[in-house]
């Protein structure tokens, strides 16, 4: 290798008789050496830019490196915030605040490994964590792709490290849905919620027995109802298949929306918190007070999405015609119901209301 005129630039002649740069530099007493390229694509002058680059990112990436894991994590779930869905920030936060925070929230990125995390995941499946509880394969995963996520943004800010994330384990898991309650309990949960005390909580949980998730009733807006043709209407940005979906609306939740205090625009379900709707927090209390008085202590509130899936299924409705129940993009999610069959949207949820309410 060979000296230029420039300082921390050398040269070595390649096999097709090309000169090959080199840069040589050091940074906060660590040295570094990188080929840039070579001849006829590389020259003197570009190597010398380059190198420059070179240490002006090497740099950025020293300062960055003094912020903890808790300051970075910030940064890359608000960096992602705008692009995805409320529910998105609230789980992969809410899962780092539980699962990773006091493990790794005060170390830098460079001093953890997978072998910090690893153990973290493996607790979770076996239940050895402060409140013995054994967690699902699909929450570990979550913690994986929270990590995954962190160490694909960091190159992003100037953090050259390897993304650990790739190196984690996650057992497989089958995705199918073994839930099933008899007529006689969901008439009992049917009957609970639809005379609830609560005219406000009435109407939302009213609304989860049409098929919709937890979160895209919470943050439903008066403007995206329309009471003239019966439908609603859950925007691409607030639903988990990022597509629009036009649904029905049926007497019975057209009902009990009119009596709420009906507005032109601004959330239904108001909350006191940060979003300006409903928390999931106060959800969560709400079913399971739902769910004592129904007798149904292990059931969970998404159950009821797999409880509409079921009942369609062995009542004889096609996988197309629950999935527009359920806002499925693809009939392969809904065939996950098609395991418990023994023997158009508006019609499932007619047959259903028809069965169980009075």
């Amino acid at each position: 290798m060979k000296s230029t005129r420039h300082e921390g630039i050398y040269y070595k002649i390649n096999r097709r008789g090309k000169k090959t740069y080199i840069a040589r530099f050091s940074v906060n007493g660590k040295a570094y050496k990188k080929t840039l390229g070579s001849e006829p694509q590389f020259n003197l002058t570009i190597a010398v830019k380059e190198r420059y680059k070179l240490i002006d990112a090497i740099k950025a990436g020293v300062l960055n490196q003094g912020k903890t894991i808790d300051e970075l994590f910030e940064r890359y779930v608000e960096s992602r915030r705008a692009s995805l869905s409320d529910s998105w920030y609230y789980n992969i936060t809410k899962n780092y605040n539980l699962h990773l925070k006091s493990h790794i929230g005060n170390r830098y990125p460079l001093d953890v490994n997978e072998t910090d995390i690893q153990p973290i995941m493996d607790d979770m499946i076996l239940g050895r964590n402060p409140k013995n509880k054994k967690y699902k394969p699909a929450t570990v995963k979550q913690i994986r792709d929270c990590i995954s996520g962190l160490y694909s943004y960091l190159p992003k800010i100037g953090i050259e490290c390897e993304n650990i994330g790739h190196k984690l384990f996650v057992p497989k898991f089958d995705n199918k849905i073994y839930f099933s309650i008899s007529d006689i309990q969901a008439k009992k949960l049917f009957d609970i919620i639809l005379n609830y005390d609560d005219p406000k909580w009435r109407a939302y949980f009213i609304w989860l027995l049409h098929g919709r998730r937890k979160m895209e009733v919470a943050s439903m807006k008066w403007e995206w109802l329309n009471f003239d043709k019966m439908i609603y209407q859950v925007p691409s940005d607030n639903n988990k298949s990022k597509k629009m979906i036009i649904a029905p609306m049926t007497l019975l939740l057209q009902t009990h929306l009119i009596k709420l205090n009906r507005q032109d625009a601004g959330f239904i379900f108001k909350g006191n918190g940060s979003t300006g709707y409903i928390s999931s927090t106060g959800i969560d209390f709400q079913w399971r007070n739902i769910r004592a008085l129904a007798g149904l202590p292990k059931m969970r509130l998404h159950d009821i999405r797999h409880l509409i899936g079921f009942m369609g299924v062995n009542s004889g409705y096609s996988l197309e015609q629950i999935g527009s129940v359920l806002g499925h993009s693809s009939t392969a999610t809904t065939k996950r119901y098609s395991n418990m069959k023994s023997n158009s949207a508006k019609e499932v949820l007619s047959h259903m209301f028809d069965r169980f309410v009075d």
